[in-house]
């Protein structure tokens, strides 16, 4: 009888915080700039030069702590982790180790299977080396050198791939509503690594574990996971045994290939950094930072679904960004209709931006003009369909709905005598169509709807007109 595998999966995930500069020092945090233009004596390691913690920094990891419900530590210790690459020019890295910011945490990502979180750590960052640009030469970039970032590792509670993408989902969504980190995986601001392992189903102990690194998008974590729970599982069925090592995950080839053997703690000479005092956080300043905490996603979700009775589905929708969210809110107080502002941002607004490649904040229009072209269709005065060539102006131009309706002429025809009157023009010249309605083919309205449009530019009132056409043709 053949034995089940499953698989145990811890996440390691590097978030760069949304700062200004560096973690130790004064230069600048700057995506993309000339190579090795930021820059100083402190992220090189010169000798003499000595670092000075970022408080915004530590204030963002503090942040990002509560959100995943940790406990804060009052005492924390910056360690050196000593270690040799070319673009770690201090030959070490300042980071925590035994004495970390925070533990203990926790979060859900939607499907009740809760992942606890080990710990929060703050470290700087190293530089970037570039191995594809200038033939067989490596280029060394320091500008990311001392970059701060906080390290979130999870215990072992992930339970598959899929599990492990759910997961890096609510995190990234959970540290955007924050607002810690842009989490931009393209630009480096959130980085994925994963230790994982299988053992026999059902049963408790650890199997040696591997660590697979180099993945740039979630749908990689989950086929590098795929691959390597698969690899191991294949080895073992077979009598084979796995090696403790780390793997780089290869995109194009869709394999993990061995980098190194797995370093353990003591590899790497762990000691407090004797340039940089314990780092104490009293009570006020959590509290400081409890005051800036949002109402998360989750929550928030909870909330559209019970405030504005929105299914499950438009929440999660309009939950998904905080910025989305506060739109949808602002909307739906301008509009005073909750259900039709939800249908108003997320097909109109949201495919506006999409289909323009634009951020929400840059749309031409906001939210309180969109409620006041709700406003208007509700009450009669636009047709749904002249509502929505407003809307392309209104976000195309920039005007109010009111501007717009007011230059083109577009408020919509309620008078019962021109309503009746191009009622009348549509069934008169349609002798045919009005037999086989009567004969019982009454999809044939919409036909007659259509013709009353066309007579009136789509300024019609729809409700108004259509019971007029069924006296009409019913008589």
């Amino acid at each position: 009888m053949s034995t089940t595998f499953e698989p145990v999966i811890g996440l390691e995930v590097h978030v760069q915080l949304a700062t200004r500069t560096k973690l130790f020092c004064a230069d600048l945090v700057s995506f993309g700039a000339e190579p090795n233009a930021h820059v100083c004596p402190v992220c090189l390691g010169l000798p003499g030069a000595l670092p000075v913690p970022n408080e915004a920094a530590i204030d963002l990891g503090l942040l990002a702590a509560l959100g995943l419900d940790c406990t804060i530590h009052e005492w924390s210790v910056f360690a050196r982790k000593n270690y040799f690459y070319p673009d770690l020019p201090k030959g070490y890295q300042i980071t925590q180790f035994d004495r970390p910011i925070a533990t203990a945490g926790q979060l859900d990502p939607g499907d009740g299977a809760i992942v606890r979180i080990r710990r929060i750590h703050l470290e700087e960052d190293a530089g970037k080396s570039i191995h594809d640009r200038f033939g067989d030469r490596t280029a060394i970039d320091l500008n990311r050198a001392g970059t701060p970032l906080i390290e979130i590792v999870t215990e072992p509670d992930v339970q598959s791939p899929a599990h492990a993408r759910a997961f890096l989902g609510r995190l990234k969504q959970t540290l955007e509503y924050l607002e810690v980190s842009d989490c931009d995986m393209e630009k480096g601001s959130l980085r994925v690594d994963a230790n994982v392992s299988v053992r026999p189903a059902g049963t408790t102990g650890l199997g040696t574990k591997t660590e697979v690194k180099n993945m740039n998008s979630f749908s990689n974590v989950e086929r590098a996971l795929a691959f390597e729970i698969e690899r191991q599982t294949a080895l073992l069925a077979t009598g084979g045994t796995v090696v403790h090592e780390t793997l780089l995950w290869d995109a194009a080839r869709s394999e993990a290939r061995p980098m190194r053997s797995k370093e353990e703690s003591h590899d790497y000479r762990y000691f407090p950094d004797p340039d940089l005092p314990p780092l104490r956080v009293d009570a006020a300043r959590v509290a400081r930072a409890s005051e800036r905490l949002p109402e998360l996603p989750a929550a928030r979700g909870a909330r559209f679904r019970s405030q504005y009775q929105l299914p499950a589905y438009d929440a999660d929708v309009l939950c998904a960004t905080r910025a989305l969210a506060d739109f949808y809110e602002a909307t739906a107080a301008a509009a005073g209709d909750a259900k039709a502002a939800s249908n108003w941002v997320m097909t109109d607004v949201l495919g506006w931006v999409n289909q323009h490649g634009i951020a929400l904040a840059d749309l031409a229009t906001n939210p309180q003009q969109i409620g006041a072209l709700i406003r208007m269709t509700n009450d009669g005065r636009l047709s749904s369909s002249m509502a929505r060539t407003v809307f392309t102006e209104m976000a195309s131009t920039g005007q109010s709905a009111e501007q717009i309706v007011a230059e083109r002429g577009l408020v919509q025809v309620r008078d019962d005598e021109q309503l009746r009157a191009w009622a009348e023009e549509a069934v008169a010249g349609h002798e045919g169509e009005v037999e086989r309605y009567r004969g019982g083919d009454t999809r044939l309205l919409a036909f007659f709807m259509g013709q009353v449009m066309k007579r009136s530019k789509g300024k019609a009132d729809p409700r108004r007109t259509t019971e007029l056409l069924k006296e009409l043709l019913d008589g």
